[in-house]
């Protein structure tokens, strides 16, 4: 959790429903709204690297959240560099066997698409490309070497850097994606509020595409240009059986 600034926490339960919440010596209280929402605000902590719990109560349920420490809370976003793992970079094993931070955080935001906001997001196990093994995003896990090879080297390393120089808690979160401007994952209502003359040309352009857009079109040009590629690879004399 950040420190030294108010501290939010919300969630969903039924509407009407009175939460509680209570941490480290503070509590709070909200009504959820009537489609479920409910936000809680603490006051503000300083930074303590001693794991505390919080309970969440409302009606006849109570989720309890233990291991969590105060610090700094660093956002990564950006490109296939700022995605790219710690244990796939050079030397990056030498990196991995000594990332031994228990007061290191980290939490991978999982790739979920499509135009709809996004309120919440699962807890996912997804095969990495750079890694080649099953990684799990969507949940806060302790910087081990067991843990730390799939973590953004960019921000594992600044991580590591803060966290040894100030000697508090450090917490990443991880949204970068690989290809992606960042208008692809900034709400739309955000940025229709915005004067630049840039980004207004930009949406009126992607407006004016999505508006021509025909699924059934699209879907009859990609498989005419895969049965293209598959002929140029027969008359190559290449194996087509995987295709």
């Amino acid at each position: 959790i950040q420190r030294d600034k108010p501290v939010d926490v919300w969630g969903w339960a039924k509407p009407g429903d009175e939460v509680s919440v209570k941490f480290s010596g503070r509590s709070g209280s909200g009504t959820a709204d009537k489609d479920g929402n409910w936000r809680v605000q603490l006051p503000a902590m300083e930074a303590n690297s001693e794991p505390a719990t919080m309970s969440i109560s409302a009606g006849d349920n109570t989720l309890t959240f233990e291991n969590i420490l105060i610090g700094d809370v660093g956002l990564l976003c950006g490109q296939s560099n700022m995605q790219w793992g710690i244990g796939a970079s050079n030397e990056g094993n030498l990196e991995v066997v000594s990332a031994n931070f228990p007061n290191i955080r980290m939490l991978t935001i999982p790739q979920i698409f499509g135009p709809e906001l996004k309120t919440n997001f699962p807890r996912a196990e997804e095969y990495s490309q750079i890694t080649g093994e099953e990684q799990t995003r969507g949940d806060w896990q302790i910087c081990t070497p067991e843990t730390v090879g799939s973590m953004s080297a960019i921000g594992y390393v600044m991580a590591r850097r803060i966290h040894m120089a100030s000697q508090v808690p450090i917490g990443i979160v991880n949204t970068s994606r690989g290809g992606t401007t960042v208008e692809a994952w900034t709400p739309l209502t955000r940025l229709r509020k915005l004067d630049a003359p840039e980004v207004k040309a930009r949406l009126a352009a992607a407006d004016e595409q999505l508006a021509s857009y025909s699924p059934e079109e699209d879907l009859k040009k990609q498989i005419a240009k895969f049965e293209a590629k598959v002929e140029q690879m027969k008359k190559e004399g290449k194996d087509i059986s995987k295709m």
